[in-house]
């Protein structure tokens, strides 16, 4: 089929999570001193990562000082379960999201 294309495993994933479903606001591509969050709700201090290999050892001291400070905590989704079902992980992490937002709010 020409013309058609695949969209990757993150911007499948952020089509989910874009209008801001169950009052959740996430943004994409988030600046944060020096590095990039994929995708990131700030309300529940949650930052999502489409990645092959959530496994993988990130050697980044500052990102990780950043995320003590501010108290987010980074979910790594794998790339193929966003591609089997992206509305099912998308559902999960609002789950998760609304339940760390109000942990948060008190």
């Amino acid at each position: 089929m020409e013309g058609v294309t695949k969209a990757d495993p993150q911007t499948l994933l952020w089509q989910h999570l874009e209008h801001a479903p169950q009052g959740l606001m996430f943004v994409r591509d988030h600046e944060a001193e020096g590095f990039v969050l994929p995708l990131y709700c700030a309300e529940a201090h949650l930052a999502i990562e489409v990645d092959d290999d959530p496994f993988r050892r990130k050697d980044d001291g500052a990102r990780e000082r950043w995320q003590e400070r501010h108290r987010v905590d980074i979910m790594q989704v794998p790339p193929s379960h966003v591609l089997r079902n992206a509305s099912e992980v998308a559902d999960a992490i609002l789950d998760i999201a609304s339940r760390r937002k109000e942990r948060f709010a008190k």
